[in-house]
């Protein structure tokens, strides 16, 4: 009869909030045994499973270190860095490159382009402008 008294005594704890956890695992134990009050059988089925939970061994999950995502970070950053470095010089070195078809061939020597260029530019400053709408117009109207 002690001993129902007993379980009586620390249930009624446990649900006041009262009992420290050594006095729960004697509360879970207790509730093991065959012989408890007809009033508490209700209550063994809900300590059994807490004694459950208690005792289940979860597995640990490893925590996310801090540390290795900043690395990760940091290595993607420099990746990406690289990458717009490379395409912008790649661009870069595209853009000078001077290219230009003279007579039908592809020239890249900048110094034949410039003169060539120069060539082009005195040769349409002349006074050969005149001479050319002249020659169209008697073209057209047939003069000879």
């Amino acid at each position: 009869m002690n001993n129902q008294n007993h379980i009586r005594t620390l249930t009624e704890r446990f649900f006041q909030g009262e009992t420290t956890l050594a006095e729960e695992q004697q509360l879970y134990q207790l509730y093991q045994c065959e012989d408890i009050p007809q009033d508490l059988l209700p209550y063994r089925q809900m300590f059994l499973d807490l004694q459950a939970i208690g005792s289940e061994t979860t597995a640990k999950v490893q925590p996310i270190r801090s540390h290795r995502i900043i690395r990760w970070m940091i290595a993607a950053s420099l990746a990406l860095i690289v990458g717009f470095t490379t395409i912008l010089l790649f661009r870069q070195h595209q853009q000078e490159e001077c290219v230009a078809y003279i007579y039908g061939k592809k020239t890249t020597d900048i110094n034949v382009i410039m003169a060539e260029m120069r060539l082009s530019a005195k040769t349409m400053t002349t006074d050969t402008h005149h001479d050319i709408v002249e020659c169209q117009l008697n073209e057209m109207f047939n003069i000879e």
